[in-house]
C-alpha cells in the first residue's frame, strides 16, 4: 500500500500540489484522471519518489524515503521515454532489473516472461529505435513487469495504442492488481478508467476534488464542471463528450 499525506509540492513560486491526500490499496487499480494540468503526472512523480515535497509525508510498507528501498518496490513508467542507444528489446527490459542484482538466469527469465506477456516476445533481437510508438510502449511496459515490483506506477500507459493494444494493456495491469500488487496509473481515457479502475482519484487544479469508486464518480453532473464539457451517459455507464461548456480551447478528457 502507499499512501499520501497533507502533500504540497512546488516548483519554484508555483504551487502545484496542495494538500494533497490519498490512499493506494494493494490488490487494486486506483486511476489519477483530470484535465490537462490538473497535477496528475505531478503526484505521480511524488508517489514514486521523483520530487520532493514542501509539506506532507509518502507513507508505505517499508522504508520510503531510502532510494534504495524505492528502486526495488516501486515501478514507474513516466509518460514520455526515450533510449538513448540503439539497444535490442531484450536489453532495454533488462536495464528494469538492474536494481535488484538478480544472476542472469532469473534475469532472462523474467525478461522472457515480461516480453511474453505484453506480445514483444519476438521483437526481442530488434533494436528498439526500429520499433513503433505502440510497439515502444509495450516494451516500456514489459520493463516495468520484469521487475516484479508490488508498487506500480504509469503515466498514460495507453495514449500510443490502439483500441486492442490498450485493453490488452489494461488487462495485464488488472492481473498485476489481483496478484496483490498496488497500480496507480494517470489515464484520459475515461471509459477505460471506469472498465477496470476500481477507484478513481479526480484532480483540478493541483487538488483532488473526488475520489473514490470509479461508477460514483463518474457521473456526467460531477465531471461537467471538471472538464468543462457536457457529458451523455449512455446505457452501461459510457460516456460521451458532447459539448464544449465554454469558447476556451477544449479540455481533453
Amino acid at each position: 500500500m502507499l499512501e499520501l499525506a497533507h502533500i504540497q509540492y512546488m516548483v519554484g513560486e508555483k504551487r502545484v500540489l496542495q494538500n494533497i491526500s490519498a490512499a493506494f490499496p494493494a490488490g487494486h487499480i486506483t486511476g489519477i484522471v483530470g484535465p490537462n494540468g490538473a497535477g496528475k503526472t505531478s503526484l505521480l512523480r511524488v508517489a514514486a519518489g521523483l520530487a520532493q515535497v514542501s509539506a506532507g509525508t509518502v507513507m508505505a510498507q517499508g522504508d520510503f524515503a531510502d532510494a534504495g528501498w524505492r528502486a526495488k518496490n516501486i515501478a514507474y513508467m513516466p509518460q514520455f521515454q526515450s533510449v538513448a542507444w540503439p539497444l535490442s528489446v531484450r536489453e532495454v527490459v533488462a536495464l528494469g532489473l538492474l536494481p535488484l542484482n538478480l544472476g542472469s538466469a532469473e534475469s532472462e527469465k523474467r525478461v522472457d516472461a515480461a516480453l511474453q506477456r505484453c506480445g514483444m516476445a519476438r521483437f526481442a533481437a530488434r533494436s528498439i529505435d526500429t520499433l513503433s510508438g505502440g510497439e515502444k510502449a509495450r516494451v516500456y511496459l514489459a520493463r516495468l513487469l520484469a521487475t516484479g515490483a508490488p508498487i506500480m506506477l504509469l503515466d498514460e500507459p495507453v495514449q500510443s495504442l490502439d483500441a486492442a493494444g490498450a485493453l490488452a494493456v489494461m488487462r495485464l495491469l488488472e492481473a498485476e492488481a489481483a496478484a496483490g500488487k498496488a497500480v496507480i496509473v494517470v489515464m484520459h481515457e475515461l471509459n477505460l478508467a471506469q472498465q477496470f479502475c476500481d477507484a478513481l482519484v479526480v484532480m483540478q487544479n493541483g487538488t483532488v476534488v473526488l475520489s473514490g469508486a470509479a461508477q460514483h464518480v463518474l457521473s456526467p453532473a460531477q465531471l461537467r464542471p471538471i472538464f468543462g464539457v457536457e457529458f451523455k451517459q449512455l446505457a452501461g455507464g459510457h460516456l460521451v463528450a458532447q459539448d464544449v461548456l465554454n469558447d476556451e480551447t477544449p479540455k481533453e478528457a
